[in-house]
């Protein structure tokens, strides 16, 4: 549903309640804005493609109203995962509050794996793109999105190749990629990036790749003991892999792409894989943040 608001705060204001099928058929007048009754992502003024296709009116200024995420890193059985890593509810919810998803921002999920956190992230209200090479995942992340009620574009193919047309983001979060992946990344100087990794040997690159871009680094071991019930009703923690979270911030003034392609998306197929399945990629099985 969309309210188109005409002049407003002048004598001649009015709001009109139509379909998008019927503002498309109108002639609105100037100044006007519309609003966007709608769990569809917003749009980022600079990189309109794919996402300006749901406006009624390219020229019109355009404010989604998504719905309003009932706090996030939601339990793992609300995702299907099967063959695809699952990011930790624990390790979501670190990288969620350093991604800083929310309505107006695009992120990109690379690696996508089940989409957990392309997922919640679009429950914030952000556009999101996600990035996996394996139809079967991909579908997994169409079905968890919908579960969702969110809508999250999805891209076949291998980073960092499958990365080249894309729109410019404002934050990345990167299952697990090697360096190659991360300087990718970085060359399109968003003002987020977060790496997850399982492996102690991998936290150092991904720092060093962070930092030689540029970027301000920083980064933790996330590690979480849940309770278990016991018999007699007591409880035992069961300790979850240890994940390493590293993420790096652009200095103000810093986030223009460098040699970007520009926003148009198309179906990108590749040959270098993503990273070693921290997240969803497609490496060495079960070492990844949402192993067991």
């Amino acid at each position: 549903m969309l309210i188109v608001c005409e002049h407003l705060g002048t004598e001649r204001e009015r709001l009109t309640e139509c379909s998008p099928a019927g503002a498309a058929e109108h002639a609105w007048e100037d100044p006007n804005v519309v609003l966007v009754l709608s769990t569809a992502p917003p749009s980022r003024n600079r990189h309109p493609s794919w996402m300006w296709d749901r406006c009624p009116s390219r020229g019109t200024n355009v404010t989604f109203m998504p719905q309003w995420a009932e706090g996030w890193a939601l339990p793992e059985e609300q995702f299907d995962s099967r063959d695809a890593v699952l990011t930790k509810a624990e390790v979501r919810a670190l990288a969620l509050a350093r991604l800083g998803p929310g309505p107006g921002a695009l992120v990109w999920d690379v690696g996508a794996g089940s989409g957990s956190v392309g997922i919640e992230c679009a429950r914030f209200g952000a556009a999101v793109i996600a990035v996996e090479r394996d139809e079967l995942r991909c579908e997994r992340v169409r079905a968890n999105a919908t579960r969702h009620g969110v809508d999250v574009r999805i891209v076949p193919g291998e980073a960092p190749q499958a990365l080249a047309e894309l729109p410019d983001p404002d934050a990345v979060f990167v299952g697990g990629g090697g360096p190659n992946v991360i300087e990718a990344v970085a060359a399109r100087r968003p003002a987020r990036i977060v790496v997850a990794l399982a492996a102690v040997e991998r936290a150092g690159p991904a720092t060093a790749a962070l930092a030689a871009a540029g970027y301000a680094t920083d980064g933790a071991l996330v590690q979480a003991s849940r309770f278990t019930p016991l018999p007699g009703d007591v409880h035992r923690l069961a300790a979850a892999n240890p994940v390493f979270l590293v993420w790096g911030t652009a200095a103000p003034g810093t986030t223009e792409p460098v040699g970007s392609a520009g926003p148009q998306l198309h179906g990108a197929g590749a040959t270098e894989p993503v990273s070693a399945g921290d997240h969803g990629g497609p490496g060495i099985p079960g070492t990844g943040p949402g192993a067991p």
